[in-house]
């Protein structure tokens, strides 16, 4: 008889899961998730029971603990989707990896990860996600913590050094600074050695300047642009423009010549033939993260969770990342036993 196991048996074996008791479980063949079966309000945002989704070659198999929010889910749900219906939002989670499916990229069972597999999939109790686009949660991060990182963080460390290439005595605008994107962007940048200069709303100040930026411009005042001008003479060599809104004060902000990265889409970027700008998305890299793991370890990278939420008050949380003015970020606790603990 052939010791080799079948597929059936190598798929259960990989559905077998260690609880924090130290018993052995088997993963449920379906699972809770909140779906979108026609775009619209929040109010489309449903919990539905659907199939544990399979690993693919490559993909680790995970539970789900907490998934964070961003504006590109509520962008997906209101009219951006162009896939399929229904389909499961979220790019962004922390959770745990079950059975032997992590094995080949050496993650053990029941190890806490974090990643960004897709823009969907993450709101649900188990996700697959490419091994090359999870790392292990960084010992300074709590693992609701570590959901409302991913998209974010990989947008701002890459734009920062991939793109804006910013180093050492650097001067560097960031627009919208207290978001989820720019509360993340301004302390990397501070890592790396920038002078920081940064925008937001009145009642963010103070949050910024303990971030680390050094000087912090009301966007909500017509004439920021001029005082960035008469802050840096000539304008921002350097910018990353974090909201759509800001992005006509940043060119007006930039020197001649500028590079301004952003990861907004726009049909028509303003002053192009005064400044460069670099549009771009932050990739899924988990070796990424596991870079950026030293800063959360020592305290010097933190987070700013605005609000944790149930995942059933999804249709809550959309609604506020679209009201706008969030400071860093909101979370969906999707793990009923951390919820709990969370008192949600």
């Amino acid at each position: 008889m052939s010791s080799e196991l079948s597929g059936a048996d190598r798929r259960n074996r990989g559905r077998l899961r260690q609880t924090d008791a130290g018993q052995t479980v088997a993963v449920p063949g379906t699972m809770q998730a909140i779906m979108v079966n026609q775009l619209g309000a929040p109010d489309v945002l449903h919990i539905a029971q659907t199939q544990v989704p399979e690993p693919g070659p490559g993909e680790v198999l995970v539970r789900v603990l907490a998934a964070g929010v961003g504006p590109w889910d509520a962008g997906l749900r209101s009219g951006g989707w162009t896939g399929p219906l229904p389909y499961i939002p979220g790019g962004e989670f922390a959770g745990e990896v079950v059975g032997d499916t992590g094995d080949e990229a050496a993650f053990e069972d029941g190890e806490p990860v974090y990643g960004y597999p897709a823009l969907t999939g993450c709101y649900a109790q188990y996700v697959t996600c490419p091994s090359e686009q999870l790392a292990p949660i960084p010992a300074g991060l709590t693992a609701i913590e570590a959901a409302a990182v991913p998209v974010d963080g990989l947008t701002a460390e890459q734009g920062l050094t991939d793109v804006l290439n910013i180093g050492s005595g650097d001067t560097i605008l960031i627009t919208a600074a207290a978001g989820g994107l720019g509360h993340l962007a301004v302390q990397v940048a501070r890592e790396l050695g920038a002078n920081v200069l940064a925008t937001g709303s009145a009642q963010h100040h103070d949050f910024l300047h303990k971030l680390g930026a050094a000087v912090v411009f009301d966007h909500n005042q017509p004439d920021w642009p001029d005082r960035v001008r008469a802050e840096v003479s000539g304008g921002a060599d350097l910018v990353l423009a974090c909201a759509a809104p800001t992005l006509a004060g940043a060119a007006r902000a930039a020197a001649d010549g500028a590079l301004i990265a952003t990861p907004v889409h726009a049909d028509d970027y303003p002053e192009g033939e005064r400044v460069s700008w670099q549009r771009y998305d932050g990739q899924p890299r988990g070796s990424r993260l596991i870079r950026m793991a030293p800063w959360f370890d020592d305290g010097s990278l933190q987070v700013h969770l605005s609000r944790r939420y149930s995942w059933q008050e999804a249709p809550a949380a959309h609604s506020e990342i679209e009201n706008g003015h969030t400071r860093g970020k909101l979370v969906l606790v999707v793990d009923d036993d951390l919820a709990a603990q969370e008192g949600l």
